[in-house]
Formats: C-alpha cells, sequence, structure tokens
C-alpha cells in the first residue's frame, strides 16, 4: 500500500521513468542485435588486362672478361697494368714457351719427311721393293692352298661323323623300341593307379561325416590336401602327355621320371590325408570304427602308389641298363661331331683370313707394278697436308703461351707477375667496349611465361625518375641455385644506349608477358575453385540472392585481376568476400 500511494503521488515522475526505461530498452536492442549479412562485391568490367613478371636486375657487360691462357706454365713477360686502354688483338702477356718451341721444330720435320715421300711416289717404285712383293705373293698363296685343304677334309670327316652318329641314333631307337613302348604302357597303367588313390582321398573328403569332424578340430586342412590333391592331378596329366609323345627312348625314359614324380605327389597327398584321418575327434558319426577303416582304405591306397612306384623303378632301370651301351657309342659320336665341327669352322676361318692376306698382298704387287696413280699422289699429298696441320696446331698451341686482348677496352685487374706460376682464376680481367645488359633470376613459375623479344622496363636505384626499356633476348633452359633456389637466369638488352649506366647497377625490371584488350575481369579472389577443378564466382541479384555461376578463367593481371573468357556477360555485381 505505501508503494502504491508513493507512485499514485508521483504519477508524472513515474510516467517519465517509464518512458525513458522503454527508450533504453529499445536502443539496446537496436545497437546489440545480429546483424544481416554483409558482402564486399566488384562489378565484372570490361577492360585491358596485362600479365607481368617482376624481378631484380642488375647491370652487365657481356665482354665483362676473365681472360686465362689456354696453356699452363710460367709467366715471362707482363705488357699491361690495370687502367690501360688496349685494342683487340693487342699482346697483354707471354709464357715461356721452350717445350711448344721445340714441338714446332719436330713437325717441322715431320713435313720435310712427308714432301720427300711425295717425290718417292712420284718417282716411282725401285726393283728391290717389286720383288718383295712378288715373294709375299707366293708365300700367301701357298698358306691359302694348304689352309683349303684342311678345310676340305675336315668337311669329309665332319659328314662321315655325322651319318655315323646318324645311324647309331636310329639303331638305338630300332632296338629298344619295344622296351620304349612297354615303358609308356606301364607308365600309362601306373598313373591310373594314382588316380584312383586321388579319387578315393576325394572321396572321403566329400563324405558328410569327415567333413564335420573336420570342421571340429582341423578346419581349413580340407582346403590345403584338395590343393595338393590338384598339384598331384596335373602332374599326372603332364607325365601321360610326356608318354604319349615320346619317340625317343631318351624321351620315354624323361616321361617315366615325370611319371615317378607324379606318384610320390599322390602318395604325399594320401599321406596328408592318412595323418588328417588320424588326427581328427571322434563325433557321433565319425567314430573309431569310421577312422580305421578310412586309415585302412588309405593304406591300401598307399601300398598300390608305392607297388606301381616299384613297378616303374623297374621298368626305368630295364629301358636304362638296355639303352646304357647305346648312349656311350652315341657320346663319342657326338664328341667326334663336334671335334670335326670345331676343326672345320677353323679350316673356314684360316681359308678366310688367307684369302684377304693373298688379296691384299696381290693388291700391293699390283700397285708396285703400276706407275704412279693419281689416288697415290693424292694419298702422298694429303700426307703431306696432314703433317702442314700438325705443323699448324704445334704453331697454335705455341701462340697459345700470348695473351691477347680479344676485344678493345680497359684493363680492371693484373693478377700475374713475371717468374709466377699462373693463379687459379683468372689472369687478367678486361672490360670491352660493348653494351651494357641486364641480367635477373626468374622463378619456376614465372619462366613458362617468357618468351624472346617481350618488352619490359628496369627502374635503377642510381636513377629512380628515369625508366629504362629493354627487351629479353636470352632465357636459360637449365637452372642456377641462388641462395638453394632454382633459378633461370635471363638476359635483357637496352632498346637504347646509355653511357650513364655502370656494371652492378640494380633495379626493378618489369617484363610484359601478356596483355588483352576489351575483355572481362573480375578480383582474381572472387572465383572459387572446388574440388573437382570446376570454377565459380557468387553473383548478387537485386533482391540480395547470391547465386553460384560455373566460369572459365584466363589470364591472370598484375593487379590481382582475372580474366573471364566464358560465364559472365559483363555487368555483375561478383562477391568478392562476405562479412
Amino acid at each position: 500500500m505505501s508503494i502504491l500511494s508513493t507512485l499514485s503521488a508521483h504519477r508524472r515522475a513515474t510516467v517519465a521513468g517509464a518512458i525513458v526505461l522503454v527508450l533504453l530498452v529499445l536502443g539496446g536492442y537496436v545497437l546489440f542485435r545480429p546483424s544481416g549479412t554483409q558482402y564486399v562485391t566488384a562489378v565484372a568490367a570490361r577492360g585491358d588486362i596485362q600479365q607481368t613478371v617482376e624481378a631484380v636486375g642488375t647491370v652487365t657487360s657481356e665482354h665483362d672478361l676473365a681472360l686465362q691462357f689456354p696453356a699452363s706454365g710460367i709467366v715471362s713477360e707482363v705488357d699491361v697494368q690495370q687502367g690501360d686502354r688496349v685494342e683487340m688483338g693487342q699482346v697483354l702477356a707471354r709464357l715461356r714457351a721452350g717445350n711448344f718451341a721445340a714441338a714446332v721444330a719436330i713437325q717441322s720435320a715431320a713435313l720435310q719427311v712427308a714432301q720427300a715421300n711425295l717425290q718417292k711416289v712420284e718417282e716411282g717404285m725401285r726393283p728391290q721393293d717389286l720383288a718383295i712383293a712378288q715373294a709375299n705373293v707366293a708365300n700367301k698363296q701357298a698358306a691359302l692352298q694348304a689352309a683349303q685343304s684342311a678345310y676340305d677334309s675336315s668337311s669329309q670327316n665332319l659328314l662321315q661323323a655325322q651319318d655315323q652318329l646318324t645311324t647309331l641314333q636310329q639303331e638305338a631307337d630300332t632296338s629298344l623300341l619295344g622296351q620304349a613302348n612297354t615303358a609308356k604302357s606301364s607308365i600309362s597303367t601306373q598313373l591310373v593307379t594314382a588316380e584312383t588313390a586321388l579319387a578315393s582321398v576325394q572321396g572321403m573328403l566329400t563324405r558328410t561325416e569327415v567333413n564335420d569332424a573336420i570342421a571340429l578340430s582341423k578346419p581349413g586342412q580340407d582346403a590345403t590336401i584338395n590343393m595338393l590333391r590338384s598339384s598331384a592331378l596335373d602332374s599326372i596329366a603332364k607325365a601321360r602327355s610326356a608318354a604319349t609323345i615320346a619317340a625317343k627312348y631318351q624321351d620315354v625314359l624323361m616321361a617315366l621320371q615325370s611319371a615317378q614324380s607324379a606318384l610320390n605327389d599322390a602318395s604325399s597327398v594320401v599321406d596328408q590325408m592318412y595323418a588328417l584321418i588320424d588326427s581328427l575327434t571322434e563325433t557321433q558319426f565319425f567314430n573309431s570304427s569310421v577312422r580305421e577303416a578310412d586309415k585302412a582304405s588309405l593304406s591300401a591306397q598307399r601300398a598300390s602308389i608305392q607297388g606301381a612306384l616299384g613297378t616303374l623303378t623297374s621298368v626305368s632301370s630295364s629301358l636304362q641298363s638296355a639303352s646304357a651301351g647305346y648312349d656311350t657309342r652315341i657320346s663319342a659320336a657326338q664328341a667326334a661331331v663336334t671335334a670335326d665341327q670345331g676343326a672345320k669352322d677353323k679350316a673356314s676361318a684360316d681359308v678366310l683370313t688367307y684369302k684377304t692376306a693373298l688379296q691384299a698382298q696381290q693388291a700391293d704387287l699390283v700397285s708396285k707394278q703400276a706407275p704412279p696413280r693419281d689416288t697415290d699422289l693424292a694419298t702422298a699429298r694429303a700426307q703431306v697436308q696432314q703433317a702442314s696441320a700438325a705443323l699448324a696446331q704445334a704453331a697454335s698451341l705455341y701462340d697459345d703461351t700470348v695473351l691477347r686482348a680479344p676485344v678493345s677496352g680497359v684493363i680492371t685487374n693484373v693478377n700475374i707477375k713475371a717468374g709466377e706460376s699462373l693463379p687459379m682464376g683468372a689472369a687478367i680481367a678486361l672490360l670491352g667496349d660493348t653494351p651494357f645488359r641486364v641480367q635477373i633470376d626468374v622463378s619456376e613459375v614465372d619462366v613458362p611465361k617468357l618468351a624472346v623479344s617481350a618488352s619490359g622496363t628496369i627502374d635503377l636505384d642510381a636513377f629512380p625518375d628515369v625508366h629504362y626499356k629493354v627487351r629479353l633476348s636470352e632465357v636459360d633452359t637449365s637452372p642456377t641455385l641462388v641462395d638453394g633456389v632454382s633459378k633461370y637466369q635471363a638476359k635483357l638488352d637496352f632498346v637504347f644506349p646509355h653511357p650513364e649506366l655502370k656494371i652492378g647497377m640494380t633495379g626493378d625490371v618489369t617484363i610484359l608477358t601478356g596483355e588483352r584488350k576489351n575483355v572481362i575481369t573480375i578480383p582474381g579472389r572472387a572465383v572459387i575453385t572446388k574440388a573437382t577443378g570446376q570454377k565459380t564466382v557468387r553473383i548478387l541479384g537485386k533482391n540480395k540472392t547470391v547465386t553460384e555461376q560455373s566460369v572459365t578463367t584466363g589470364m591472370e593481371g598484375q593487379s590481382g585481376d582475372v580474366e573471364v573468357t566464358s560465364g559472365l556477360s559483363g555487368g555483375e555485381t561478383i562477391v568478392v568476400l562476405t562479412k
């Protein structure tokens, strides 16, 4: 009652306070309520776009030369000093050249010998040389006749040895034909024994009581035995095939070995099955009586296989015994054929060798008997030319002891003194009179953008207000490590000469690598690349709705803009960022 009376007494103040409270609540809601989505946008507009490659460039000279002697040695004299102006071909320094001077003298003497030989050819052959050539021809003819006789004899011996071997093999095949056919029949019969045993194993594995017992105590063992059984059946099939196609007793012996191996494989399968049956836990249906019956059956199959093995062993031993004598005689005949073939091959090689030697000697005799030919004269003259070339080479090596200026220019450094050995580095440094160039190191990413003859500018630190025009002239095809990073060196030429430049000046290089005129461009940040590789942009509609549009992009500009080749027509409002 006291509160109500107080409010009633101060009605105006109460109303005013309530209004203020309502306004504060409304203001707080306006200030702190969640704001709507805000977009940073750009308009897809038509315009020009340029692509550039930027790098730090250094002013160089193509003829900033580090001169070295082609030869090594002791410095004899130095004729220039730092700062001297020299002309092309001027002598800068010399080495001691005693050895090279001696080489020139030796080659000069060799030239005189070649010239004397040319004179000899022009005058013709002496009678003594002609007689020696005739004797050499007669000697090679006799050697060739002996080699030909040896070849004929060895050929006849080889034919006889081959006939003897063929006759002996035919005799052996005919004599052993009956035993070979008996062995083949025995192989077929005994392999049936192995197949019967494997069929018995398969029958046991398919019985329900055996399968249940295996699943209870030895799961998976039936699969192993089946795999071994299949392998044994393959061996049996191969052995039977070998016996069927065997034509000679040697082939039958090999078929017997294959059949014995197949029987052993089958015996191993029976043994595995016996061990499995013996180790199975008894069940309601697989009791001791069933086990013993199966073991007895398997023992009988194993005994049958062993009997078959014994039969094949006996047949094989009998055939081997019968063929042993023939094998020895056949081996001896084969050895004789091999020896006679070797003798024939050697005689054939000797005939070829002596034919070649005789032809060479006959050609030499003909050449000596004939007057000097144009070819002989040409050869002798070529030898003179060769000696002249060797003399020129020796003179060139001698000349390598003289260091000359390759171009006109100024000596910038002299690293040698008379009486000292040559240093490891340059002997003399020369700055030639040549236009300046700019060298830059380009990253792997930017190299594919560069094309020779591309234009650009360099802003040198020494001349900050001048934009020097340059043109790309060279790009290395292999990288160079710069601070551990692979870079590609490129060189640019100044479009106009600039005598005010100095080697070593640096500045920022900008190369124009591409340009598009009147194309649709948008900020590169607005392009979204999905996991599939598809590129899209978001378009903001008039009612603040955002839709995605697939686009194809082209060139990327230096300011971060990108060319859109399809997907936009221009004028669309593109969402760059979302707040």
